[in-house]
């Protein structure tokens, strides 16, 4: 029977009165222990659970009201019944204020031991009995039934208040949610049954105090606590609906004055259903997070794979510039961007409503404040811009803000992004943790960017060395290399060929005459006719010339044009006799630009044979030494061009690789 009976626990510090309410509980088939201080029933609660204590008032060490609340805070639930032999009406009222379940006089007899402890039992049962079948239906509905979707949301709370307010009998439930902007308003989401028994106001009071309570509330407008809520007699119970990270809300059940109140049992129960909503309501947070930050990542995947398309520096910083306004809503934005040891290279991109010259002095301002005035003059030199068609913004009155990120923080590259809004928005960065990696991403490309552009700007400085080498063996020849680049560019450009073709094309006219490093000065510079050997030393340079460049990965692509530039369509010529197709396009190309150049130039052992004649060689020879159609195509260039003209327009650009306008 004993299993069944609550376990109690005895404190007071006279051991016959211990003695004597231990064994009259005992006979009643009570589990009693006893304690004669305070200090020793911490020990007590530490290793067992006693849902009854009877406590004496007065103690050696300590209050016996002082250690009811101690108590009561280990375990909320337990009856305190205190005793003592210095009654008086006052002392009663407190002890019960404070929580006391019930107070005894010294000196007692053991039946009124025994109805105390019996009418604490009884009440404990009424709260705190066991969970009924229905409601065993219930939170298994709730729980393991009940699947929350974020477009079922809503009716899958209707649907919990339903079964929550038929669990326990409640005449109106309401669920309460915190609004998404603010964590101290309290929105109603569901409302169950007829709450008129209470107005809106004091609902929602009663939401709110549960809220701050922070846990579980019993109110009881009857109650002489509860003078706030005089005007109404109904009953009711509020939960938080708690997650592991905060409560989300709260559950409010009510029950009109002729019904019972609920009871301690009831509100336990609640706080049980309502921790399953959490979990529901938790659950779909994640779930709705989850799918957002991939739909955000997928989008970033989608935005970021177009930094990397090119390595052309105008091309990846207007991609980046797109990229990012996806995500940041600016109607500016500048890049200031470089390597280490690399050139400047700077961006804007711009909303087409606002005027240039406002957009340039807004930025020159802000960023004379934030960085210098000298460096900002600095950065916005030879500004390249860009635009995009956003929202139409009718006033400048006022200065937009501006928002710095500094590059350094994001791998090799220097800089800035610098961006700024005219449209009211307070925040241009969002607070959303996948911007880093789209800026990650963004100063990853303009990175690759810039340092491809630097390793270009090697690659062009060495081969105009090489090709600057090449020519100071031969003081009448100084310019040979630089005009066949013109002529064979200006053909090119003609023809339509490839980008890279191109690209290649001029590489190779650069240093298509590299070899002749390797021919003695002697030969080079000699002012009459070669003999036989000396022409076939000649005639080794455009061999010598692959030699030395084939060991580099980067000029591989020139070697086909370099080493046939001298080979004729008719076979006859060197170093390998091709003949027609078989000898690569490139080549054809440099062998026309070549010779036109080599007949129009003064040599160390006669003057110019000029244009005229140097035509009539290319129409003459087309066929046997030249290609016939890019023969025509030269000749047609230059009879519409003057050829200082073309030397000019090309000529002057070939260091700086800036594109040449087709004419």
């Amino acid at each position: 029977m004993s299993g069944n009976l609550p376990r109690i626990l005895i404190i007071d510090d006279d051991p016959a009165i211990c003695e004597v309410v231990v064994e009259t509980l005992k006979n009643q088939g009570y589990t009693v222990d006893s304690a004669q201080s305070g200090s020793d029933v911490s020990g007590f609660l530490s290793l067992k659970t006693y849902p009854i204590v009877l406590c004496d008032v007065l103690l050696p060490d300590t209050n016996g009201l002082e250690l009811m609340s101690e108590i009561k805070e280990m375990n909320p639930d337990t009856f305190v019944i205190l005793f003592t032999g210095h009654a008086s009406v006052d002392l009663a009222k407190e002890a019960i204020r404070q929580g006391a379940y019930d107070f005894i006089t010294k000196p007692f007899t053991s039946n009124e031991i025994i109805e105390a402890v019996q009418r604490a039992e009884n009440e404990q049962r009424a709260n705190f009995s066991d969970i009924t079948y229905t409601e065993l239906r219930i939170l298994h509905e709730l729980t393991v039934s009940s699947k929350m979707t974020k477009s079922s949301k809503k009716i899958s709370l209707e649907q919990f208040g339903a079964k929550t307010a038929e669990s326990f009998g409640a005449d109106s439930l309401r669920i309460y949610l915190k609004n998404d902007k603010s964590d101290t308003l309290l929105e109603k989401t569901v409302e169950i049954g007829e709450g008129s028994f209470a107005d809106e106001v004091t609902w929602y009071f009663l939401a709110s105090r549960t809220m701050q309570s922070g846990g579980e509330v019993l109110l009881d407008p009857s109650s002489p606590e509860n003078t706030d809520m005089s005007g109404t007699r109904a009953s009711f119970m509020g939960t938080v609906i708690p997650t592991s990270e905060a409560n989300l809300g709260v559950i409010l059940a009510g029950r009109n004055e002729r019904r019972d109140r609920f009871k301690t049992r009831d509100l336990k129960l609640l706080a049980l259903y309502a921790a399953q909503l959490g979990n529901q309501l938790q659950n779909l947070k994640m779930t709705d997070d989850l799918l957002m930050n991939n739909e955000e990542l997928e989008k970033i995947n989608m935005v970021t794979s177009g930094f990397s398309t090119s390595l052309l520096t105008s091309t990846v910083v207007s991609s980046v510039a797109h990229g990012l306004r996806d995500f940041i809503p600016f109607d500016v934005a500048g890049f200031f961007v470089s390597l280490e040891s690399g050139t400047l290279y700077n961006y804007i991109l711009m909303n087409e409503a606002i005027p240039k010259d406002k957009v340039h002095s807004s930025l020159k301002r802000q960023m004379g404040k934030n960085l210098g005035k000298v460096l900002a003059s600095e950065l916005m030199t030879g500004v390249r811009y860009g635009t995009f068609v956003g929202e139409n913004i009718r006033t400048f009155e006022n200065y937009p803000e501006f928002t710095f990120t500094e590059l350094d923080d994001y791998g090799k590259i220097h800089g800035w992004i610098v961006m700024g809004s005219w449209s009211g928005r307070s925040k241009l960065l969002p607070s959303s943790k996948f911007i880093p990696i789209l800026l990650r991403h963004a100063t990853s490309a303009l990175c690759n960017s810039l340092q491809y552009r630097e390793n270009q700007s090697n690659y062009l400085e060495t081969i105009t060395a090489m090709a600057q080498a090449v020519d100071a063996k031969d003081k009448y020849t100084s310019d040979h290399s630089r005009n066949v680049t013109a002529y064979a560019l200006a053909l090119a450009d003609k023809l339509g060929i490839s980008r890279q073709e191109r690209n290649d094309l001029w590489n190779a006219a650069l240093l298509h005459d590299i070899g002749k490093i390797g021919i003695p000065e002697t030969i080079l510079n000699k002012p009459g006719k070669l003999s036989k050997k000396e022409y076939e030393v000649i005639k080794t340079h455009p061999v010598k010339g692959c030699s030395i460049l084939e060991p580099i990965k980067a000029f591989r692509n020139l070697l086909p044009a370099i080493r046939y530039h001298h080979e004729r369509l008719d076979g006859r010529g060197y170093p390998d006799g091709l003949d027609g197709t078989h000898i690569p396009f490139s080549a054809r190309i440099l062998t026309v630009a070549d010779s036109f150049d080599a007949m129009t130039s003064s040599r160390v052992y006669r003057k110019s044979l000029g244009v005229e004649y140097a035509l009539e060689q290319l129409e003459k020879h087309s066929g046997t030494q030249f290609d016939r159609e890019l023969a025509r195509a030269f000749i047609e260039l230059i009879k519409a061009r003057p050829y200082k003209d073309i030397l000019l327009t090309y000529g002057s650009v070939l260091l700086e690789r800036q594109p040449v306008l087709h004419h």
